[in-house]
C-alpha cells in the first residue's frame, strides 16, 4: 500500500513539473470569495469576477504582480535559476545568486547586485525577500523592456504592459475560440497594492463573449479598467 501510495505522489509531483506556464496561468487557484482587498485587508469591492489566490504585500501592485506569478511559477518546479528580472536601471537580479548570498548595493548614484554576505538558502522566507527587493526597484517600464514583443495574437499568460511611472500591467489568464474568433480574460493588481483581481475589457470592434474580451487582430486596441491598449504596441511574452 505504501508503495503505491509513493508512486502516486511521484505521479502528481512529475505533473506539476511538467505544467506549462499557460497551465499554471490559466489553472492559477482562485478564492473562493468575490471581495477585493488591499494589502492590509480593507476592502475594495464586494463583487468583482474573481480573485486570484495569491500573497500580496505592501509594495505588490501592477508589475509586482506579474513578477509574483512568474516567479512563484519557477519557485514550484525549483527552477530558480530562471528567477530572475531586470531592475528599472538595467541590473539583472536572479534568485538563485541571491540564494547565495548575493545583495542589492544601494548608494545615492546606483544599485548593483553583487556578492555579499546576505542570508543564504532557497527557503520561502528568504524567497519573500528577494521579491520584497526586485519589486521595489522593477516595475512596468522595466517589465516592458525585459519582455519579447511578439506579432502574434496574445496567449494566454503573456502581458499587456504601458510602461510609465507607474505605467499599468495586466495579466493575461484565460483564452477561448469561439467561431474564429479569439476572447481574452485578464487580471491585474492597482495601486494601492490588493488583491490580483480578474477583470474584463471591451474591444470596440466586436462584443465581448460573457466576460471575455475579443481581440482579432494585432491592430486591435482595447480598453481595461479606463486603460487604453494598443495590441501591437503593448503586447509582451515571457
Amino acid at each position: 500500500m505504501l508503495r503505491y501510495l509513493f508512486l502516486l505522489c511521484a505521479f502528481i509531483a512529475n505533473i506539476s513539473f511538467a505544467q506549462t506556464w499557460e497551465n499554471y496561468i490559466k489553472y492559477f487557484p482562485r478564492k473562493s470569495s468575490t471581495v477585493v482587498r488591499d494589502y492590509k485587508g480593507n476592502i475594495l469591492k464586494t463583487n468583482s469576477l474573481g480573485v486570484l489566490d495569491v500573497r500580496i504585500n505592501s509594495v505588490q501592485q501592477c508589475a509586482d504582480a506579474a513578477i509574483r506569478l512568474r516567479a512563484e511559477y519557477f519557485y514550484s518546479r525549483k527552477e530558480y535559476t530562471k528567477i530572475e528580472f531586470r531592475l528599472t536601471n538595467g541590473v539583472i537580479v536572479c534568485f538563485d545568486d541571491w540564494a547565495k548570498g548575493y545583495r542589492l548595493h544601494k548608494s545615492s548614484k546606483c544599485i548593483t547586485f553583487s556578492q555579499k554576505n546576505g542570508r543564504k538558502g532557497y527557503d520561502r522566507a528568504n524567497f519573500e525577500k528577494y521579491l520584497f527587493e526586485v519589486m521595489m526597484y522593477a516595475g512596468s517600464a522595466s517589465l516592458y523592456q525585459e519582455l519579447n514583443s511578439t506579432n502574434k495574437l496574445p496567449k494566454i499568460g503573456d502581458l499587456l504592459i504601458i510602461p510609465g511611472y507607474p505605467g499599468h500591467v495586466v495579466i493575461i489568464i484565460d483564452k477561448k475560440t469561439v467561431k474564429g474568433i479569439n476572447y481574452y480574460l485578464f487580471a491585474n493588481s492597482w495601486m494601492p497594492a490588493q488583491d490580483i483581481e480578474i477583470i474584463s475589457g471591451k474591444n470596440p470592434k466586436c462584443r465581448n463573449f460573457g466576460n471575455y474580451t475579443p481581440i482579432l487582430s494585432t491592430n486591435d486596441k482595447i480598453y481595461i479598467n479606463g486603460y487604453l491598449f494598443n495590441i501591437k504596441t503593448h503586447l509582451r511574452t515571457w
